[in-house]
C-alpha cells in the first residue's frame, strides 16, 4: 500500500503545492527529503513536522540531542518524536488528516501536508503525480522576500539595485523565474528515483 499526500507551501497565491504517492512504510524524514526533491529545496536547514498547528503541537524531527532545551520551551504539553523513527502509517491511516512542515528555522517555509485517499497502489519509489508553479529558493527571505524577487521581475524599468537582487537570484536578463526556478515535474522524479533508488528506500 502507499500513502498519497498533497503539500502545500502556505501563504502562496496562486498556491504552489505538490501532490506524491510514497511508500506505506516511509518515515517522517524519509517524507522530509520527498519535500525537499519536489519544492526543489537543497536540504540545508532544520525542520520539523507538527501534528497539529506549527510550533505548538506535537513534532516529529531529527533527534539532535536538544530534547532538554526543547522541554525547557515547551514544558510538557507537547510530545517530540524522532521524525527517523516515527512512521507516516503511525499517524496517516486514518488517525490525522493533515499535518504541518516546516523548513528552515529562519525563513520559515509553512507547508500544509494534506493526507488523501488511499491509493490501492504499492509503490517502493516516492513518484511525483501533480503540481503546480515554481517554488522559492533556499535562502530568498521567506514569503516576504519570494515575492519581492517576483515584483523586481515584473518591473520594465529595473534599478541597479533590482539588477543586482535578480543577479544574486541566478536569474540572467531576459528570463523568467518560471524560466530558471519553474516546476519539472519530470526532473521531480528523476530527483526522487535518484535519491531513494540509490538509498534503497530510505532518503540520506
Amino acid at each position: 500500500m502507499a500513502h498519497k499526500l498533497k503539500i502545500e507551501l502556505d501563504f502562496t497565491d496562486p498556491k504552489i503545492y505538490r501532490t506524491v504517492i510514497v511508500p506505506e512504510q516511509f518515515t517522517f524524514h524519509d517524507l522530509h527529503i520527498v519535500i525537499q526533491c519536489v519544492m526543489n529545496w537543497e536540504n540545508a536547514h532544520l525542520y520539523q513536522f507538527n501534528l497539529g498547528q506549527p510550533y505548538s503541537s506535537d513534532i516529529t524531527a531529527l533527534s539532535l540531542g536538544d530534547e532538554d532545551d526543547f522541554d525547557a520551551i515547551f514544558g510538557k504539553r507537547f510530545e517530540r518524536f524522532d521524525s527517523e523513527k516515527t512512521y507516516l502509517s503511525d499517524f496517516f491511516n486514518g488517525q490525522k488528516k493533515k499535518v504541518a512542515y516546516i523548513y528552515d528555522f529562519g525563513d520559515d517555509w509553512f507547508h500544509t501536508i494534506k493526507v488523501l485517499n488511499k491509493p490501492q497502489e504499492e509503490v517502493m519509489i516516492p513518484r511525483c503525480i501533480k503540481g503546480e508553479n515554481a517554488a522559492p529558493f533556499d535562502d530568498c527571505g521567506g514569503i516576504p522576500g519570494f515575492y519581492e524577487i517576483l515584483e523586481v521581475m515584473e518591473k520594465k524599468r529595473k534599478s541597479p539595485e533590482d539588477k543586482e537582487l535578480l543577479e544574486w537570484c541566478g536569474i540572467p536578463k531576459g528570463k523568467t523565474y518560471e524560466n530558471i526556478y519553474g516546476f519539472d515535474i519530470d526532473w521531480a522524479n528523476q530527483a526522487l528515483r535518484e535519491v531513494f533508488g540509490r538509498s534503497g528506500g530510505e532518503g540520506e
